[in-house]
């Protein structure tokens, strides 16, 4: 952030100096590369909101698979707990559960 602060009072600077005509013209050329290579920095650097977005989506996308099949496994695990036969997993499998839906709910908050 303060690298972007930097860079726009620069450019401000560079900017209102440009239209006084006070900066002779090498040092508009200067002033310019250097913001010219900023620019390209910042825009290699910072992904795009689009692409974080769609990964966020697959990620909630995959742990929503993930806790559905659990579910799934666990139903059955839970049948047989009624008939008397507890399965060596079904604690293990609870929790990350709870875990799965913990992350769900924290990862779909805006």
């Amino acid at each position: 952030m303060p690298v972007r602060l930097v860079f726009l009072l620069l450019v401000l600077l560079a900017v209102s100096a440009v239209g006084q005509g006070g900066l002779p013209q090498n040092t508009q050329n200067r002033l310019n590369a250097k913001a010219e290579r900023r620019d390209q920095i910042n825009a290699q650097s910072a992904p795009l909101p689009e692409d974080a977005a769609t990964a966020r989506l697959q990620v909630v996308r995959r742990d929503a698979e993930e806790l559905s099949a659990l579910s799934v496994s666990l139903q059955s695990d839970l049948r047989q707990l009624q008939n008397g036969l507890l399965a060596k997993d079904l604690h293990e499998n609870l929790k990350k559960m709870e875990k799965l839906s913990k992350k769900l709910r924290r990862d779909m908050e805006p």
